[in-house]
């Protein structure tokens, strides 16, 4: 017995030294995105975690940084600074051009940075990879640019919680990955009527809350559509609930803190997999239709409202 556990620490160490041998070094970061990551660098006034990015060292092995593993020759696919609440960990200064300057990137991750400020700069249409632009909780602020929508690799946009202002641009309906994309606008100062276009598409994930956008936005609610997350709580959208007809896929479905007027109808209890639900706080009448859906929310997620009840009993 001895002798046997002797040997296992052996076999162990022989089985880490093949490892070692056959595993494929660092790959290499090319030297042109090099230069354009210290840029950014420079571009905040601290850097924070930026400090292990040292130009004598590769690139590919930076924090938040990752590269191609296969074909690109040591190429920047993905930059991700999420501050998860250290302050030192926060960025200051203006959103840099330079993140246009990476032309294989792919995912673009930098949120919770209250100050960082300024437009979403135009160089971002040079980066015809980005699939993924997350951008929520900094102080970005500026109209919404139509521009992005010339990023035609875009199935993800996150620029909730920023300062965002003005209208909603038409030409956000215009992304060629319409069916899956996911569009997050909310906590910005956003007004007007959603854009007819944007109203007309095929969303996956749409939160407009937190804003104060007006109008009737019935267009969005079709059995058809492909949604399975919808907020648009905390705005001042007037509509009629009554003849509406849900996306039978909605998981989430937040409509609080409106003007919606009319009644619950019943075609709601035909959606199985709707976990979260609420339109309390807006205009609503009449009998919370009975059913499977509806029975899983208690009162709270549908009062107050003007004279909705649960039976007729109750709305005498």
């Amino acid at each position: 017995m001895a002798a046997h556990n002797h040997l296992l620490p052996i076999s162990l160490l022989s089985l880490l030294f093949f490892f070692f041998l056959t595993s494929p070094p660092a790959l290499a970061c090319d030297p042109g995105d090099r230069a354009v990551l210290l840029k950014i660098k420079a571009g905040f006034l601290n850097p924070g975690k930026f400090t292990s990015w040292n130009e004598s060292t590769n690139c590919c092995t930076w924090y938040g940084v990752k590269c191609n593993p296969h074909d690109d020759g040591g190429r920047v696919t993905s930059l991700d600074y999420r501050n998860y609440g250290a302050a030192s960990d926060s960025l200051s200064g203006r959103l840099p051009d330079e993140l246009g300057d990476l032309p294989f990137l792919s995912d673009l991750l930098l949120a919770n940075h209250t100050n960082v400020y300024g437009i979403l700069p135009l160089t971002l249409t040079r980066l015809t990879r980005l699939s993924f632009l997350y951008l929520p909780l900094n102080s970005l602020s500026g109209a919404l640019p139509s521009f992005l929508t010339q990023i035609r690799s875009l199935t993800f946009i996150n620029l909730s919680y920023n300062k965002f202002s003005g209208l909603i641009p038409p030409e956000f309906s215009n992304f060629p990955a319409l069916e899956t994309l996911a569009l997050q606008l909310a906590g910005n100062m956003l007004s007007g009527n959603i854009p007819t276009e944007l109203l007309a598409a095929n969303w996956a994930t749409l939160d407009l809350s937190y804003n104060k956008l007006t109008g009737d936005p019935t267009a969005l609610f079709a059995a058809n559509k492909a949604t399975t997350y919808m907020d648009l709580s905390f705005n001042k959208l007037e509509f009629d609930m009554t003849g509406i007809d849900f996306p039978v896929k909605l998981i989430t479905l937040t409509l609080e803190n409106n003007m919606i007027k009319g009644s619950i109808p019943a075609q709601i209890n035909h959606l199985s997999d709707l976990l979260i639900f609420n339109v309390s706080s807006n205009q609503l009448c009449g009998i919370i239709p009975a059913g499977p859906v509806m029975d899983r929310f208690d009162n709270t997620h549908f009062f107050p409202n003007k004279c909705l009840c649960r039976s007729k009993v109750s709305c005498l």
